[in-house]
Order: C-alpha cells, then sequence, then structure tokens
C-alpha cells in the first residue's frame, strides 16, 4: 500500500543552529525560504491558515508570508527580547509580549503590542506584567477583542482599542476564556479562587450580558488553586481542569486534580474519571463533538467522552500520558512521551478498533500533520540532550522519515505548518503498513533486567498493577438474548458455586492454620532446615487471619440462630473470601 499523494506541508525546525523550513518529500532545507542563522530565535507563531510566519530572534520580529512557494519577508519590527508571538483568528494581527522590566529615573514602558500584518506599524500598547493569560482573544471574525485586567475582564469592538465597549467586573477574578466563534454568539467564562475555606466559582456569560442576573451557568468547587479552560471548537461546551497545589488527603505529591464541564446550554458537571491519580492529557477532537482524557495512577487509562460527559469507549490501562485526534477526528492517537517508552496506539474513532501498534522511543513532543495521515514525534532539548532529531510516522506505524541531529547540535522545536480547518478530506483508514524505512536508533529490550540469582525462575514481583484491556476486547459474561427465568437459574448456579469454592478454601486454610499450630507446639524438637526457614512474621499473619475467620463464622451462626447484626458486623462478614485468599496466598508462600 503507498501513502497515495505526499502533502505539500513543510515541517518548521528551531534549535542551536537557527531556523528555518524543510519540505517534503525528503525534508530538506526548503529553496524558498532563507533561514534565520540566529542562535536566539525563541518563538514561531504560524497563521490559522498556514500561509503567514511570525518569529522573533531577540533583536526583530520579522512576519514572511507564502508566494508561490517561496517565503518572502513582509515587515521586520524592530521589537527586542519578543518571548511571545500570537495571531489573530484572520491574521490581521500579530501580538508580541516581552518581559516587563523597569529602569531606574524613566517612567515604565509598555511589554504588550499590537501590530497591523498588512502595514507593519503599532496599533495599540498595553501593560502586562505576568506572562500568564498575556494574550488577547480574539472572536473568530475579529470583531471582538478581549483581555483581563486586574479585577475587569475588558472588551474592545471592532480594532478600535481607544475605547472599552464592555466590561466583566469580579472582585479577585484571576481567569477567563472566550469561546471560539463569531461575534454574533460569543460565551465567556469566568475564574474566580475561594478563600478562607470558600469555594472557587466559574460563571458562564453570553456577550455582551454580563449582569448577575444573566449568568447561564455557575460552577463552584473546592481545592482548586487554578482552572485551565479547554472550549471545544462549536464553543457550546467547555471542560474545567482544576488543579490543587496540595492534596489534602496525602494521596499525590503534586496535588489534586478534577474535571468539570460546562455548556451554554446550561448545564454543568463533574467528569467521571474512573481511577484516581492526577490527569495528563485532556483533548477535544477537532469537530468538538468528543474529547479523550488520560488519567490515574500509571498504567494510565485512557476514555473517551461526548459533549454531556458521557463514557462512549473505555480503552483500558497502559504507559501512556497523551491523547490526540487526527485534524479529521478519524483517528485517535494514544502515547506515553516524555519518562515512558514512546509507546504509541492508533484507534478508529468511529469503529472503535485498534489500527496500529508501535513503538516511537525518547519521544518527547507529539504532533499531527494537517492531513491526518502522518505524525510527526521530536526529541527536543532541553529535555533530552542526547539524540535530538524528529520522525515522521504513518498511522499505520511506519516509518517514513528519520533526521538525526550531530552531537553537540541540539533541536529545540520541530513542528508542522498549519493548514486551514477543512483543507484535507477524510480518508479511508487502513491497518495495512504503507513503505517505510528502518529506524537508525537501535532497538531497546523490552526485559526488565533481573539478576543472575533470579534468571531462570519465576517472580512473584510487581513493578505496577496489571493492565486493563480496552472495551471492546473484554469478555462480557453478561448473556444476551436471555430470558428471565434463564437468567435466573445461571445466578443461582454462580451462586452455587462460589459458596462451595468459598467453603473448600475456608477448609483449606482451617486446615493450614491447624497445621501451623501443631508445628509451633513442637518448637523444642529439632527442625533441621525448616527450622533455619521458620518465619514468626508469618506465623503470626496466620494466626490473626484464622481469629479473624472464627469471628467471622460466629456472626454466620448468629445469623442462622435469626439474630439481627450491626453494619459494621455485616461489612465483616463481607471480607471473608478476602482473608481466604490472603491465607491461601500465605501457606503458597
Amino acid at each position: 500500500m503507498s501513502l497515495g499523494s505526499v502533502s505539500s506541508l513543510s515541517l518548521v525546525v528551531r534549535g542551536s543552529q537557527g531556523f528555518c523550513l524543510q519540505a517534503p518529500e525528503d525534508f530538506a532545507v526548503h529553496q524558498g525560504f532563507v533561514p534565520d542563522l540566529s542562535k536566539s530565535v525563541k518563538v514561531i507563531a504560524w497563521t490559522r491558515d498556514g500561509k503567514a510566519v511570525a518569529w522573533s530572534n531577540m533583536e526583530t520580529v520579522q512576519i514572511a508570508r507564502e508566494d508561490d512557494d517561496k517565503w518572502i519577508v513582509e515587515h521586520t519590527i524592530p521589537q527586542t527580547k519578543v518571548f511571545s508571538l500570537s495571531w489573530s483568528p484572520g491574521g490581521t494581527m500579530l501580538a508580541t509580549w516581552e518581559q516587563y522590566a523597569t529602569t531606574a529615573g524613566k517612567q515604565p514602558q509598555p511589554n504588550l503590542h499590537l501590530f497591523d500584518t498588512n502595514t507593519g506599524e503599532r496599533v495599540k500598547s498595553f501593560f502586562q506584567k505576568k506572562m500568564s493569560n498575556w494574550c488577547p482573544m480574539w472572536s473568530l471574525d475579529e470583531k471582538i477583542c478581549s483581555r483581563m485586567v486586574n479585577n475587569e475582564v475588558q472588551f474592545y469592538e471592532n480594532s478600535n482599542f481607544d475605547v472599552i465597549a464592555h466590561k466583566i467586573h469580579l472582585a479577585k477574578v484571576s481567569n477567563f476564556s472566550m469561546a471560539p466563534g463569531n461575534s454574533k454568539s460569543t460565551h465567556v467564562v469566568t475564574y474566580i479562587p475561594g478563600s478562607k475555606g470558600a469555594p472557587s466559582f466559574t460563571k458562564l456569560y453570553q456577550y455582551p450580558s454580563f449582569d448577575d442576573n444573566q449568568v447561564l451557568a455557575n460552577k463552584s468547587f473546592f481545592q482548586a488553586d487554578s482552572v485551565d479552560f479547554k472550549w471545544n471548537s462549536l464553543g457550546t461546551t467547555v471542560l474545567l481542569l482544576t488543579q490543587a497545589e496540595v492534596d489534602k488527603t496525602g494521596g499525590s505529591y503534586y496535588g489534586k486534580q478534577q474535571l468539570h464541564y460546562m455548556s451554554t446550554k446550561c448545564d454543568t458537571g463533574m467528569v467521571g474519571l474512573a481511577k484516581e491519580g492526577p490527569i495528563y492529557a485532556v483533548e477535544w477532537s477537532p469537530n468538538g463533538s468528543l474529547f479523550a482524557a488520560c488519567y490515574g495512577f500509571m498504567p494510565a487509562k485512557a476514555t473517551m467522552f461526548n459533549t454531556k460527559a458521557e463514557a462512549v469507549f473505555d480503552f483500558g490501562t497502559g504507559p501512556r500520558n497523551e491523547v490526540l485526534f487526527n485534524p479529521q477526528t478519524s483517528l485517535l492517537m494514544i502515547g506515553g512521551f516524555g519518562n515512558l517508552r514512546g509507546h504509541i496506539q492508533m484507534w478508529d474513532v468511529a469503529a472503535k478498533t485498534l489500527v496500529s501498534e508501535f513503538d516511537a522511543p525518547d519521544s518527547t513532543n507529539v504532533s499531527w500533520c494537517p492531513d491526518g495521515q502522518r505524525l510527526l514525534t521530536t526529541t527536543c532539548a532541553p529535555r533530552l540532550r542526547m539524540g535530538n532529531g524528529y520522525k515522521v510516522w504513518h498511522y499505520s506505524g511506519s516509518l517514513l522519515h528519520e533526521k538525526s541531529f550531530q552531537t553537540g547540535d541540539e533541536l529545540w522545536e520541530a513542528d508542522w505548518q498549519a493548514a486551514s480547518p477543512g483543507s484535507y478530506e477524510q480518508f479511508k483508514i487502513s491497518k495495512a503498513m504503507v513503505g517505510g524505512i528502518q529506524p537508525t536508533q537501535p532497538q531497546v529490550s523490552k526485559q526488565a533486567y533481573r539478576p543472575p540469582g533470579a534468571r531462570g525462575t519465576q517472580s512473584t514481583f510487581k513493578l505496577h498493577d496489571d493492565e486493563e484491556a480496552p472495551e471492546n476486547t473484554k469478555k462480557n459474561d453478561a448473556p444476551e438474548n436471555m430470558s428471565k427465568s434463564a437468567l435466573k437459574n445461571k445466578k443461582r448456579k454462580e451462586a452455587a458455586k462460589s459458596k462451595t469454592k468459598t467453603e473448600k478454601d475456608k477448609e483449606d486454610a482451617l486446615a493450614a492454620a491447624a497445621t501451623m499450630n501443631h508445628n509451633n507446639k513442637k518448637s523444642n524438637t529439632y527442625m533441621g532446615a525448616a527450622g533455619l526457614l521458620h518465619d514468626p512474621d508469618k506465623e503470626k499473619k496466620i494466626r490473626k487471619l484464622t481469629d479473624k475467620l472464627a469471628s467471622i463464622q460466629k456472626l454466620k451462626d448468629q445469623i442462622a440462630e435469626g439474630k439481627t447484626l450491626e453494619k459494621n458486623q455485616l461489612d465483616k462478614m463481607t471480607k471473608e473470601q478476602e482473608l481466604l485468599d490472603e491465607l491461601k496466598t500465605l501457606k503458597l508462600s
């Protein structure tokens, strides 16, 4: 199977040797783009359609546009020390941010600037001391622009930044987000952190109705020091990823995270996650109808939800910390990067079937090509100083291209050229691998190291919990199309079988305990090698388990006599099977 028509999208590469574009198919340096060989290129930003790119080399900000496969630098803005760049949705404005600094004897200068990208002229400047939430937000038609200042969210209309058209004034507001959409149906969500035991709040408004009695939805929650907002592309539902710096339960050193949601239909709630632990990644599908989450202590669980936060499919557990839909929403990539081994799974979203599975070791970042068929994995500094480079993969698992950097050269960033949403149509998903190349990186052994004395024997040590299978491969014990009487008989047989097993386990455990007690009475007798292997702690545990089982048996006898038990006594009886299993394990060890 061949890849078909090769996309013309280039790669943008930034590192210690400067910044350049690399063109397909062989991803050599783009002949129509003059590289910036400065070693201080800190940030790159594409327009939404990928027809223009801006970058800062700490001396100037340059804007280049594509014209007949050639890139022409249209504007060179003499703005120094720019750390962040962002385009407006239509590409008519470029926002730049530099660190706020004051000089003794001089007036403070604004550090957030807006430039007209057609003329290169500065339109407006603001003071923005913090880097967090520095970037203004626009509606898709650019008729509304918003930014947060102290206890206010300010809104400007029609690129007139001299007049504040509307504002939301809330005491201690610390974050906000504007939904992606046009100016006719724009929604805004705000976050007010709690204090002195009070809960935190998020409030949802429709622009420009910002009075207290015009709140569409209100969500409160405890244990939240900050909130990340994630809107779907339709602008109808927003996910609230809350983060508490300290987990008061002691479950995690890194604090506690929770996931909530709000919708423009006034619905709010908490997303039910099936496993305790941190939330590594939450991503919406580009069409806005689904989102996926990767969460829980390792091995982490991955689940797909609809816009009502209802679980649609469970992908089981594994070594993963990233979920990413392709631009067509036809494939979902689930992988583990950074300090994980780089294992990648490709899932067909519609069919909910596994398409391919492969490894991209030492990967620190991953991104989809806008064509939805190729994936870019990178090994970047400063996360990893050695072995920097990038790889281009086909979704079927074939390696299409590989670029390794020489020792001493560092790769800081590599990404695809942007493309307008909908530029690439849907394609038929196939499990057949396309033609590719062999990786130059040697394959690392997946077997765990075992000392010489333990080799050839069965290991009883478990590094982590067993991995859980995906939903479509789990055995479904619930029979389909069974009559009520047949289902009732099946349940009765299973109950009788379980009771027989429980009684047998109990007899085995009590027999083991009796044998152990008998051996204890012979403590003065020479026991040979058995005496050397005598384990008093183990015997103590067995005696405790035997006592607990005996007390449970007494409670059963009381029930047989018609006595009513307390709740704590009934709870104690539910642990009988667990105690029997533990006793049996001790006997066999």
